[in-house]
């Protein structure tokens, strides 16, 4: 049976930003809240134990690993104020109050003392609680505003691209109960096993702590060793409380609990609380899927998608040999590499680049050692777009979002997502020429006609010779040299080259060719540093391949100056001794500073591990468990207490901005083909005549310019 407490608590208001909303979604939080204070007071021998009123107001936070009403009872009797032995007893007097009666075994038993006046004591407490109208200022915020803004920053650090005020509306669906919001928040990503919340993460232990310090907890290293003692023995101090729910635990009891609470904690893989935290919430009641969806939901989860899609080119990165990456299929991979089509998402990168390589050879000749990192996220964004719009052609009654949905719950595969649509009772479409069109034309291929005509009639009559040949997690030289041969074969029709010839203006190629020469510094820089780094460490690798990099860490150095202090990068280097590439993170310093390190990555941590600037950036580094890096625990710890110049708010926006970029840049230029990029020329020659034109040029080229 579900306990009433849980029940407390009304609708989120799920207007997304809107400060009214906002506001009421804080009221009916606290009021929640407020309702958890009167249960753990109700529970507590106040007046036996006076000592435990300043300890409720200064530790008594109600988020941790348990229910809030557990969670305020165990944070105030993990450090038992100083009480030794049991209150002394005042001798019976007229009123009989503390009178001792003869027991059956003739010893004296005590009477229950009078508690006429602990109501008063009681309501003395919830008026130091309750908060005024408005958030009040950080220095003067009772205990349930604190809790209230700790649970905030638990959520916002733990989970990346979670807006405050998204926040606010899972708290307020959750009741205030912190881990039914993990679950809630979880349950909306499509969160896999693997990926689930578990106190032992590294990003739980650490948002645990940005929470004590925003909800500004006298002693942050005593509440996270609470948090975790407590684990053990959840259900049974938590059944102790609801006990205890009309009247005080006994002084014995309360010994006994803060007992329980030093004792070191040994927690099992199937004690994880998020599994306690379901049996507290009753999901079938819950209203969050009949509501309107809002409009942050969305753009977190297209977020939260292209981590997955990231996680789908570093697995390219680690399965085609390194060399054919570097000498000629970087660029059909930066081009045309997207995950949609016939196979899984990896093996769809693999063929469509494969594919534009050999379709359309480049130029000339292009070695590198790093791959253009806005370029390489824009194929990234471009790639979602794509799989979107496809699943979208062949459910045509569904909304983004809930496409979206689709494709994290089938893990990007869309024949997977259109069969797990038509058994939940939507009318799909046939996966045809239309609906490739639809994906090419919003992926922007540089390739549609040629693309479509390959995907839909060649491709399927040798899709069984494909399967075999990248079926392998050891995909040879080869076996790509076979798989370009095969597509050699296919009797496409290159899209027909314009009939006018169109040039890069003078003006236009000053503007742009310093894309290439940066890209070519930057690979320099890196390829050294990298080197030298890991001869230092005692790393017996190679170098293979850079494929994610930022020069944008740390704080701009001046108001003038744009460079930032650190660069982190994530790159594959191989071991002699083995088959195989790593993926390594490393920091370096941006000046003549040689202060720097790297270390091996897990491809699995990515959405565990958190760096605000690179998330500022929108790259989506894997950055190592041990969060000593620039950006890293640090940052984070400052961003809670709101000291530092990036904020939450600024990391989901900047992020945004990054991950909405599909159409043209000035990184084009990198990979320019004059024979084939007449659209790139077009673009980039008006580009160039905006920047040089006055004013009256402006309005003129306004009027007919289209992009």
């Amino acid at each position: 049976m579900t306990d009433v407490r849980r029940r407390r608590g009304g609708s989120p208001d799920l207007s997304y930003g809107d400060p009214a909303g906002i506001d009421r979604n804080r009221r009916v939080i606290l009021d929640t809240i407020y309702g958890y204070y009167k249960e753990a007071l109700a529970a507590l021998p106040l007046e036996d134990m006076p000592a435990l009123v300043p300890r409720l107001l200064e530790a008594g936070v109600c988020f941790g690993f348990a229910d809030p009403v557990t969670n305020i009872i165990a944070n105030i009797l993990f450090v038992l104020p100083e009480q030794n032995d049991e209150p002394a007893r005042a001798e019976p007097g007229a009123n009989g109050t503390n009178a001792r009666e003869p027991g059956a075994d003739g010893t004296k038993k005590r009477k229950r003392k009078d508690t006429s006046g602990s109501g008063e004591v009681r309501d003395e407490l919830i008026s130091k609680i309750v908060a005024g109208d408005g958030p009040s200022p950080p220095n003067t915020r009772t205990i349930a505003e604190r809790s209230l803004e700790g649970m905030i920053t638990f959520l916002i650090s733990y989970f990346r691209y979670l807006h405050s005020w998204d926040a606010l509306r899972y708290l307020s669906l959750a009741r205030a109960d912190l881990l039914v919001a993990v679950s809630l928040i979880q349950k909306d990503r499509c969160y896999r096993d693997k990926d689930e919340f578990c106190i032992n993460s590294y990003a739980a232990k650490a948002a645990l702590k940005y929470a004590a310090l925003l909800a500004r907890h006298p002693d942050v290293n005593e509440f996270c060793a609470c948090s975790f003692a407590l684990v053990p023995h959840i259900n049974l101090i938590a059944q102790t409380v609801q006990a205890h729910r009309s009247c005080p635990m006994s002084f014995q009891e309360i010994h006994s609990l803060s007992g329980l609470l030093k004792t070191e904690p040994k927690i099992k893989k199937s004690g994880n609380p998020i599994e306690f935290a379901a049996q507290r919430f009753d999901y079938s009641h819950n209203n969050v899927r009949t509501e309107k969806v809002p409009g942050g939901l969305t753009i977190s989860l297209q977020a939260v998608l292209l981590d997955r899609i990231h996680a789908q080119y570093l697995k390219v990165f680690s399965l085609l040999p390194m060399r054919d990456i570097r000498n000629r299929h970087h660029r059909g991979l930066i081009k045309a590499g997207y995950c949609y089509g016939p196979f899984s998402p990896a093996t769809n990168i693999i063929v469509n680049a494969v594919w534009y390589d050999t379709a359309f050879p480049a130029p000339e000749e292009f070695e590198v050692d790093m791959i253009c990192t806005p370029a390489f996220m824009r194929v990234e964004s471009r790639s979602l777009v794509g799989l979107i719009k496809l699943l979208l052609s062949c459910i045509p009654e569904i909304s983004e979002h809930e496409a979206m949905v689709y494709l994290l719950k089938s893990s990007l595969k869309v024949r997977k997502a259109i069969r797990m649509a038509r058994n939940e009772g939507w009318h799909t479409s046939g996966w045809d020429v239309s609906a490739y069109t639809a994906a090419t034309d919003a992926s922007v291929h540089p390739e549609p006609e040629a693309y479509l005509e390959f995907v839909t009639q060649f491709l399927p009559s040798v899709r069984s010779t494909v399967k075999t040949l990248l079926i392998h997690s050891d995909i040879r030289y080869s076996k790509v040299y076979q798989l370009s041969m095969l597509f050699s074969t296919s009797n496409f029709k290159p899209a027909k080259p314009l009939g006018e010839i169109v040039e890069l203006s003078k003006d236009a190629l000053e503007m742009f060719q310093p894309f290439k020469e940066k890209f070519i510094s930057q690979q320099s820089f890196l390829r050294k540093r990298i080197e030298a780094i890991l001869s230092s460490k005692g790393y017996l690798y190679e170098l293979q391949v850079i494929c994610v990099a930022n020069f944008q860490v740390g704080e701009q150095i001046g108001c003038v100056d744009f460079k930032c202090p650190y660069s982190h990068v994530n790159f594959f280097a191989s071991s002699s001794d083995r088959i195989g590439v790593e993926l390594f993170f490393a920091e370096f310093s941006n000046d003549e500073d040689e202060k720097s390190f790297c270390c091996i990555v897990s491809n699995q941590s990515i959405h565990q591990v958190r760096c605000c600037y690179c998330e500022y950036q929108g790259t989506r580094i894997v950055h190592p468990a041990e969060n000593y890096y620039c950006g890293g625990a640090t940052d984070f710890a400052t961003m809670a207490c709101g000291d530092h110049y990036i904020n939450n708010a600024r990391i989901i926006s900047g992020g945004n901005c990054a991950d909405s970029r599909v159409n043209m840049s000035g990184e084009d230029y990198i990979y320019f083909d004059p024979t084939r990029d007449t659209k790139f020329i077009k673009c980039m020659n008006q580009s160039a005549l905006r920047a040089n034109a006055n004013w009256g040029d402006i309005s003129r080229i306004a009027e007919t310019y289209v992009f």
